[in-house]
């Protein structure tokens, strides 16, 4: 039995179980499989077939002749608790791509645009078809299985990411008009006065339109008069949750990176806003792959709390990312076959926020007059400035910035 462990930071872990009686009794019941399944061909109804027969005389168009086939698939001895629907044309078998990847096949991609591929095309996929008792016999390396994968939680499906032509996030958003006030009243030295902020938004499906101030009146209004305001930010905003991108029109902070110093700023900014997915986890985590030779039951810690308790079939598995926390801290995953034999690995991690998951990015740009004395003198403004920065992820060790 094989494990093999993969961590951001650190070198595959590989341990060899291969004297360990769990493995062996896999190893054993592997070879049946094989022997069992090279044996149906001894049945009249059985056929044999590899990826060497020759299936060139086969007419693609002709549709008359086929014979379509709901079969039981069993890989490497196993069954996989699923019904393949496959086409018998001419005495030669044959399958949808799309059919043949959720049966857990790994498809060329020469052949992913083909109708119909005959498994005789499938270098080293040999099969043996039991006609009698409607079952499929595949023996295949572990290299050309898609991993199982095992999911510690919902999350988004391939193609519902953002960017994706199917993806979009239905926000609902109403329409509507806020007012904020803080007020303090004084009285010191005979002398009445009064100050606070105050607050306005309005917001509908188009964006937000805010602003706030700073009002004195009495003893502390500014400049000798009975009232004085100094405006703070104005802006107009509007999110787009499905690209995840942020427009503001009017005051802003300029984003920037852990070594570079944000500017107060009036004019035009757009950035990403990764705020807008509060489930979007942007840094990367630690992935896990092994593989088993036998169904077994698959538990995953992540520093002592477990994470992921699943059943996998034999052979390859994976999991995209495990939920941790940043930081140092050690992962322990155990396998248990049917017989109660265990085989347990563990292995450090290290996981930073700092870092973008490979092929996340993150950009902004923003250009505007500089802010002057911003909270102390209303309308003082500076030269014209502007600034960019950019960062992507380019795998789970190296994320590149600049600005």
């Amino acid at each position: 039995m094989m494990l093999i462990l993969v961590l951001p930071g650190w070198a595959n872990a590989v341990n060899d179980h291969s004297g360990d009686p769990a493995s062996d009794a896999a190893s054993a019941s592997s070879k049946r499989g094989n022997t069992d399944s090279a044996g149906s061909s001894n049945s009249p109804n059985a056929w044999v077939s590899s990826a060497s027969d020759n299936s060139a005389g086969v007419d693609p168009a002709a549709g008359a002749s086929d014979e379509p086939l709901l079969l039981e698939v069993y890989v490497n001895g196993h069954s996989i608790n699923k019904i393949g629907e496959f086409v018998l044309r001419h005495g030669v078998l044959m399958a949808r791509p799309e059919e043949l990847r959720q049966l857990g096949f790994r498809v060329p991609v020469m052949l992913q645009k083909t109708d119909l591929i005959p498994l005789s095309a499938l270098q080293g996929f040999l099969w043996s078809l039991d006609t009698k008792d409607q079952v499929l016999k595949v023996s295949v390396s572990e290299s050309d299985l898609i991993p199982t994968l095992l999911q510690w939680s919902e999350s988004p499906t391939a193609n519902s990411k953002p960017g994706s032509e199917t993806w979009h996030r239905v926000i609902q958003s109403g329409t509507g008009v806020t007012f904020n006030y803080d007020e303090i009243g004084t009285y010191s030295a005979g002398q009445p006065g009064a100050s606070g902020t105050l607050a306005f938004q309005a917001f509908a499906p188009f964006g937000v339109l805010s602003s706030g101030w700073l009002d004195f009146a009495g003893a502390t209004a500014y400049g000798g008069g009975n009232y004085s305001s100094i405006r703070l930010d104005s802006a107009y905003t509007y999110s787009d949750a499905d690209s995840l991108r942020q427009y503001i029109l009017g005051d802003y902070i300029t984003d920037g990176l852990s070594w570079t110093r944000p500017v107060h700023l009036e004019g035009v900014q757009l950035h990403s806003d990764f705020a807008l997915r509060p489930d979007l986890i942007t840094f990367p985590l630690p992935s896990l792959t092994g593989s088993t030779a036998v169904p077994s039951t698959v538990s995953v810690l992540a520093n002592g709390n477990q994470v992921l308790s699943s059943q996998v079939g034999a052979g390859p598995f994976q999991t995209p990312q495990l939920p941790v926390i940043s930081g140092a801290g050690n992962i322990t995953m155990t396998m248990t076959n049917a017989l109660g034999q265990q085989v347990t690995v563990n292995q450090p991690f290290y996981t930073s926020s700092e870092l973008l998951k490979p092929g996340l990015q993150q950009f902004s740009t923003q250009v505007g007059l500089a802010r002057r004395n911003w909270g102390a003198i209303d309308g003082a403004y500076g030269k014209m400035a502007g600034a960019a920065l950019y960062r992507r992820g380019i795998n789970p060790k190296l994320t590149l910035e600049g600005r």
